[in-house]
């Protein structure tokens, strides 16, 4: 489970996992070209001190080659060592400068003192360590033997040569460095985003965590193809279309035992594509021959109407009201046979209050009875109470999440508001499922359901009988 939740995440954000590191590669090699290459002279000077005479003063440090050895590494830096070199080499620096170009590191076993000078120019590298190895003799020599000591014996162990190649930057180096730091930055920062990312993922998930079982998988598409942009299903052989056949499938199986006459279509947020989804699939259910009626049922942001191209001057609140027959309210739609629309009607100033009087109850028992299916739709159930009362009194209630959008607290939240008033939640239906999303797959025929079922339903058969046949025409 966990290696399959690892490589999810890493086909979700391959792109960042290749793009990443490209640019940090890309970026060390166009900064290292740009810097200027430093060449490195390397001398090596030998130290043989002299004999010390013993001390009297028993107190008096004794010398040995490590601390000899010490004073001459900080010597070799002195501005009266360098100023002699700048002078000359008629070099244009101060002493500081020059001594940030020397490296000076004391061999305490050899006695050797391992000199390194860097420089942008190869040759000046080179003149500087020859200067500086010959000043650093003549000033230690001049020292001592005005002390009247006997002079330490410093031996060349090597010349200093003009480098035929930089010692930085090292190109090669540098962007295979950049490219594994990008690649294991992008990597940490996938899971991170992962890890903090509240959205839904998997159908695992929904079945762990809440209990929900997800009934159908609804891939994304603009709807440009059909008639009406949104209403999918109309376009018989695209891809969804079949999902919807299948999400159809899925709902009659699920209540096979049940009476089933409404359900109520609703979502945790809003923008999760319920109405969207109600309208396809009632849709769905008339393309099998069943008699249904859809019913929008969101009195704040009503949108039935506008999917099927009617007007919502009499509908579902004049129902209610008393203020219209059901002949006047409920229209039939011309391109697909058995499907009849009930609008919203005029908005009213209290709709939870509207929907949950007698009238609608006795309004729905009166409806059924006419119909094999009636589809709701509702507003979100975390915006507002309407979805949780028609719900209560529904026989089955589907819940819309988004992928990549609904997040588990909105959802966990929804559950709970449908429980408390025991609503039969039947499932979940995932929208907005994009074809490189590596959380579900889906194809054509495979959206969830029994492929058995799907399968049936393509070859024109029908589910058994008291699931498809509900009731008879009216």
């Amino acid at each position: 489970m966990e290696l399959t939740r690892y490589l999810r995440v890493l086909r979700q954000r391959l792109w960042m996992i290749v793009v990443c590191p490209l640019l940090a590669a890309i970026t060390a090699g166009i900064v290292s070209f740009l810097v200027p290459p430093i060449y490195e002279v390397k001398v090596d000077l030998a130290v043989r001190s002299a004999q010390v005479l013993p001390s009297t003063d028993p107190n008096a440090p004794s010398l040995t080659n490590a601390s000899i050895l010490a004073t001459y590494a900080l010597w070799i830096k002195e501005p009266s060592v360098l100023n002699q070199v700048i002078a000359d080499l008629g070099l244009k620096i101060t002493p500081d400068d020059l001594a940030k170009e020397i490296q000076v590191t004391p061999d305490t076993v050899a006695t050797v003192l391992h000199i390194s000078v860097q420089d942008t120019n190869p040759t000046l590298a080179k003149d500087i360590a020859t200067a500086l190895v010959t000043d650093f003799k003549a000033t230690v020599n001049q020292v001592q033997q005005t002390e009247t000591q006997a002079p330490d014996n410093l031996v060349p162990l090597s010349t200093a040569t003009v480098p035929n190649k930089p010692v930085s930057p090292n190109k090669a180096l540098n962007v295979a460095i950049a490219f594994a730091a990008g690649l294991l930055l992008a990597v940490g920062v996938a899971f991170l985003l992962d890890y903090l990312d509240q959205s839904i993922k998997s159908d695992d998930d929904l079945v762990q965590r809440l209990g929900l079982i997800p009934i159908g998988h609804i891939a994304y598409d603009p709807g440009t193809k059909v008639k009406r942009g949104e209403l999918l299903a109309l376009d018989l052989h695209s891809t969804s279309a079949e999902a919807f056949k299948a999400l159809r499938t899925g709902i009659l199986f699920s209540t096979i035992d049940q009476a089933l006459k409404a359900i109520v279509i609703t979502s945790a947020e809003l923008g999760e594509g319920k109405s969207r989804t109600a309208a396809n699939l009632a849709i769905a259910m008339a393309q099998a021959g069943h008699r249904t009626l859809l019913i929008d049922a969101d009195f704040r942001r009503p949108s039935q109407h506008r999917l099927f191209g009617k007007v919502r001057n009499i509908g579902l609140s004049n129902l209610i009201l008393e203020d219209a027959t059901e002949h006047e309210a409920i229209t039939q739609v011309e391109d697909v046979p058995n499907l009849w629309l009930l609008p919203s009607g005029s908005i009213p100033p209290n709709p939870s209050e509207l929907l949950g009087s007698a009238r609608m109850m006795e309004l729905m028992s009166n409806l059924w009875q006419h119909f094999s299916y009636v589809i709701l739709d509702t507003p979100p159930v975390n915006a507002v109470t309407d979805a949780s009362i028609l719900a209560a009194a529904a026989n089955a209630t589907i819940l819309i999440i988004e992928q990549g959008r609904t997040s588990w607290p909105a959802l966990t939240h929804a559950k709970l508001q449908l429980d408390r008033v025991k609503a039969n939640v039947i499932g979940v239906v995932v929208n907005k499922v994009h074809p490189t999303s590596g959380s579900y797959y889906y194809g054509y025929g495979d959206y969830g359901t029994p492929s058995t079922n799907g399968q049936a339903l393509r070859e024109g058969k029908r589910a058994p009988q008291g699931v498809e046949e509900h009731l008879a025409e009216g």
